[in-house]
């Protein structure tokens, strides 16, 4: 339980928190006016100098940081060289009513740069980028965390939710819905996997799983009874049954168990 709520809290957390720094009025509104109607946004934060800037990114994080150029202050290289120290960096943007101060914004290795007014479509891009590269760092964090769980609980399934983390034990069987899978699990659980069967089947083989039919793949440890003359396995957990019909083959396979 633990590991999925930190799962879905670092999946969930990938909405973007941005700093304004300008001391005009008229282009701050225009800024924020864009910025609100953004879904992507989770957080925006305005200021009007750079010695008070460096106060407000030592307290909070930020994923973008849009600086008026020239900006109000004395503390201009300083908050240039603090951003960049911070882990992760913030996306530093230079925002300005002329390319003349593009060669500056280079120099300081800040490739990122918009002209007043700022265009609506020009910002969403800044937006969307930096959104993307929170999205792959998040399942980059996933993938840690799953490969850092105990060996016993390191089976990965991808359902149409997320990750699940799964022992196989907890698989009664694995039913092919179209394009999918529906997993039947103890304690009278259903997910449905976005994978195909057979990507089932090479995981779990190892686990005691045997592909019975086109359509199923059961998990043998709750095998309670076969029925010979009908092709029909019975499968058993917390005193439910399931009946899943098998090939005669895969019948004549699981000879060890009672058969009727």
């Amino acid at each position: 339980m633990q590991f999925n709520k930190l799962m879905i809290r670092t999946m969930n957390n990938n909405k973007i928190r941005i700093l304004v720094i300008d001391s005009e009025q008229e282009s701050l509104d225009q800024t924020l006016k864009l910025l609100h109607t953004n879904p992507l946004i989770s957080e925006i934060e305005s200021i009007s100098d750079t010695n008070q800037a460096i106060l407000k990114i030592i307290n909070h994080t930020f994923d973008i940081i849009l600086l008026d150029y020239p900006p109000k202050g004395n503390a201009e290289k300083e908050l240039i060289s603090f951003t960049k120290s911070q882990k992760p960096e913030p996306t530093l943007v230079i925002v300005s009513s002329t390319k003349n101060n593009a060669t500056y914004a280079i120099q300081n290795g800040i490739f990122k740069y918009l002209l007043k007014p700022v265009i609506r479509e020009d910002l969403e891009k800044i937006i969307n980028s930096v959104h993307k590269d929170k999205q792959s760092d998040s399942h980059l964090k996933v993938s840690q965390i799953i490969d850092s769980t105990p060996e016993e609980t390191r089976l990965r399934l991808q359902t149409t939710k997320g990750y699940l983390m799964l022992n196989p034990d907890d698989i009664i069987f694995c039913k092919a819905a179209g394009f999918c899978t529906e997993l039947y699990l103890t304690r009278d659980r259903v997910e449905l996997s976005s994978q195909f069967l057979l990507r089932f089947e090479e995981m779990l083989t190892q686990f005691n799983f045997l592909r019975v039919s086109r359509s199923h793949l059961i998990n043998q440890s709750f095998i309670r009874k076969i029925y010979r003359t009908r092709n029909i396995i019975v499968l058993s957990a917390k005193g439910k049954e399931y009946e899943i019909k098998a090939g005669k083959g895969h019948i004549k396979k699981l000879s060890k168990f009672d058969n009727e």
